[in-house]
């Protein structure tokens, strides 16, 4: 999920030493296994919530080739523009519209993710995209 076996190490140590450090507070009403299996699942997407950003940013600005005058502010504008329409959408609809356009993960995936079917993943997209095509038209 996280996409380097270091920071998956890392993830599955942190929380076995979390779950050890709260071994006497820690009431248990399923198995153990679950727990940490959904523990490990919820400080990776959250990892991945801090470290894609980051080399998104990166990625796009290896990409940008051509430079002028103007191009800066119209590309901050149309920055401004999606992220506004992106924080207009529903929770889970832009939940999934990330996680499958900036992320990359596939339907199948996401759907694994966030336990909910593909064809709820492929409904959450084709809303947003409508969103989108709706506004910026």
């Amino acid at each position: 999920m996280v996409g380097n076996p270091s920071d998956a190490a890392e993830i599955v140590n942190d929380v076995f030493v979390s779950v050890w450090d709260k071994r006497n507070t820690l009431e248990l009403d399923d198995s153990l296994k679950a727990y940490m299996f959904q523990a490990v699942k919820n400080r990776s997407i959250n990892h991945h919530k801090k470290v894609k950003p980051i080399t998104t940013e990166l990625e796009y600005a290896k990409k940008t080739s051509s430079f002028t005058a103007d191009g800066p502010l119209l590309e901050k504008d149309q920055q401004k523009l999606l992220l506004n329409l992106l924080n207009q959408l529903p929770p889970k609809c832009k939940q999934v519209f990330v996680l499958n356009r900036i992320d990359g993960f596939k339907y199948k995936e996401i759907a694994s993710l966030m336990d909910i079917s593909e064809k709820t993943v492929e409904a959450q997209m084709t809303k947003a995209l409508k969103i989108f095509r709706k506004k910026l038209m």
